[in-house]
């Protein structure tokens, strides 16, 4: 039964990162570890939260791709954020074994939740006035991108997201790009900050890849095949329509572990 849940799970991950930019760890990770049995042990959130990353890594770079087609990434808006993301990674990784499997389990479940009613509220994220493409940032958005930049980067190893939600708030509400330009972007950035906080998470905790193979190979080929295939609906749909799908679907999911972690 574990394996269809695995399925299930990447599914979610995949949708979510090709519609919105959201990290697999967003629907991944409840899932896994309220669900799957074998991750409810002393590492079993800290497992889950690497092989979401791995997820992520084919997942964004797919969804990246579909979104360059549609000419929706903007770099030189976003290159300051990548480098600060980049750097803290490895750090939040590392804080992330240290603090335990109560506090990241818990956490992600809440998260997850709380995006989906983000999105229900305001399904479209851009602001009236949006830059145009590849204009450079001024002082103050180069100060919002060092500041979240440093925040996300951390929150990316330690929680096991790629950031692409927060990127999204981010790129969209501070720094003025549209929303199918801002989850181009921060996927791009994901494909990298999932690498590097994949990699950290397996060499500090080895026994992921050794024991946990046969998910990561699940997660991964499924997961990437669900992005590809949202990415391309979403290049296709209104803004509107994609924040709403994410919120109804995120919503839903995260109320749903919610309760079952009650019960459980």
């Amino acid at each position: 039964m574990e394996y269809v849940w695995y399925v299930i799970a990447a599914i979610g991950a995949g949708i979510g990162t090709g519609l919105a930019g959201l990290s697999a760890a967003t629907v991944m990770v409840p899932i896994l570890i309220v669900l799957c049995p074998s991750f409810s042990g002393e590492t079993g959130a800290y497992q889950a939260t690497a092989i979401a990353l791995a997820s992520d890594i084919l997942g964004s770079a797919v969804t990246t791709i579909t979104y360059g087609k549609h000419k929706n990434i903007d770099l030189k808006r976003g290159w300051i954020m990548l480098t600060c993301i980049l750097t803290m990674s490895t750090v939040g990784s590392y804080v992330a074994w240290l603090a335990g499997n109560v506090v990241l389990g818990n956490f992600t479940l809440f998260l997850t939740f709380f995006i989906g009613i983000r999105f229900l509220v305001k399904p479209d994220t851009s602001r009236e006035n949006t830059v145009d493409k590849g204009e450079k940032l001024d002082l103050k958005g180069v100060a919002i991108s060092l500041f979240f930049g440093l925040t996300i980067g951390f929150g990316t190893g330690f929680v096991g997201t790629g950031g692409g939600m927060m990127m999204l708030v981010v790129f969209t509400a501070f720094l003025g790009m549209e929303l199918k330009t801002a989850v181009g972007t921060s996927t791009f950035i994901m494909t990298f900050t999932a690498l590097i906080a994949s990699t950290s998470h397996i060499i500090i905790h080895p026994t992921i890849i050794l024991e946990r193979w046969d998910v990561l190979l699940i997660c991964i080929v499924v997961a990437t095949t669900a992005s590809l295939i949202s990415a391309q609906f979403a290049n296709r749909v209104k803004n509107r329509t994609v924040g709403l799908v994410t919120g109804v679907v995120l919503t839903a999911l995260g109320a749903a572990m919610l309760i079952l972690r009650l019960i459980f």
